[in-house]
């Protein structure tokens, strides 16, 4: 088992534990039982992980009478917090430390799936036009927002969505306005370009720039990768992305877009 085989056991398992209630507890059980027969198989049957995992304290210590039902749900949702608290180190050591093996990478791999996330920021019609052509080109786009949270916090939701994820189209849109008068993109735009700059290499990741405000900042420490103005006139922008995805492996044909 690759190390990018386990961080998919282990993201399931964590998902699975975020998404369980105090009134739906028994699924806990499984997950914890899924997750420590992970760790002895691939990690180590004497691995410490085992007993962390066992010592996690799921009900109050002293129990009186009259003690309120939402005591011991707090004192369950501690137990949960520790438990994915656990998971998620477990998952930062594989990530660290196992052989990546023949999947390091998705180049490496040989292997594309048909999603592309786009990150963008406030604008809806940047947003709608780069799915519309991701669209066209028989891709499947993820856009953020429109996935169902199932419980999950905004940063748990965004690498979950992006586990499978073959290529980004990342938008810069002058949404913010400096004490200078220049303008850039959100910030968690900018958060979410280097995150994917990281996960699937410079030459699968492009970023499209809205000039029509004027110029906006680019990030002048994020290089080697393509940075395309989207305001080109006839909507040129399109067949840049359409020989990119090219580039990256993907069999689409420019021809869907006319």
């Amino acid at each position: 088992m690759n190390r990018d085989e386990k961080i998919c056991i282990l993201d399931e398992i964590i998902q699975r534990a975020n998404e369980t209630t105090y009134s739906s507890r028994d699924e806990i059980v499984r997950c914890r039982d899924d997750a420590k027969s992970f760790v002895r198989n691939a990690v180590g049957k004497d691995s410490t992980w085992l007993d962390r995992i066992d010592k996690i304290r799921w009900s109050l210590s002293i129990v009186v009478s009259g003690t309120p039902e939402s005591a011991f749900i707090n004192a369950w949702n501690a137990g949960k917090t520790d438990f994915i608290g656990v998971l998620n180190s477990i998952r930062n050591e594989v990530e660290l430390y196992s052989d990546a093996g023949p999947s390091k990478t998705l180049k490496s791999r040989g292997h594309k799936s048909n999603k592309v996330f786009i990150v963008h920021g406030h604008s809806d019609a940047m947003k709608l036009a780069a799915v519309r052509v991701i669209t066209q080109l028989g891709l499947t786009p993820i856009v953020l927002h429109e996935q169902p949270n199932k419980g999950r916090t905004i940063i748990e939701k965004f690498e979950r969505l992006s586990s499978d994820i073959s290529y980004a189209i990342v938008l810069l849109s002058a949404d913010d306005i400096m004490s200078d008068g220049k303008r850039r993109a959100r910030q968690n735009v900018i958060l979410e370009l280097g995150y994917f700059i990281a996960k699937l290499g410079r030459e699968n990741v492009i970023a499209l720039h809205d000039t029509s405000a004027g110029d906006i900042e680019i990030p002048s420490d994020i290089t080697g990768i393509l940075y395309e103005p989207y305001d080109k006139p006839d909507g040129s922008w399109r067949f840049e992305v359409v020989q990119e995805l090219q580039a990256a492996g993907f069999k689409v044909d420019a021809n869907l877009l006319i």
